[in-house]
């Protein structure tokens, strides 16, 4: 090969590296966007959760909040009626 021809090749090389580099850079970024878009996401779902989970106010005006208070507040009816229920249960397996 005559020195010229070898200064090609290397200048081929060396543009081949490039583009390769350059999309495997571009995957990457792309890469890392969709997963901080993805993490973002998550977040805002997060605080819609912390809504969702907040404790009820036992001295809240809401009828559905009263009613929900008073079907699971412990040693009420509900209650009562439960551990009836498995102790018949339990009576009946023995």
């Amino acid at each position: 090969m005559t020195e010229s021809q070898v200064k090609v090749w290397f200048q081929n090389r060396r543009t081949k590296w490039r583009k390769k580099h350059a999309a495997e850079m571009a995957t990457a970024k792309k890469k890392q966007d969709s997963e901080t878009e993805r993490l973002k996401g998550a977040s805002e779902n997060e605080d819609e959760d912390d809504d969702y989970n907040k404790p009820l106010d036992p001295n809240s005006d809401d009828e559905k909040i009263t009613q929900l208070l008073k079907k699971h507040k412990p040693g009420g009816a509900g209650a009562s009626a439960s551990l009836l229920l498995h102790a018949s249960e339990n009576e009946a397996s023995s």
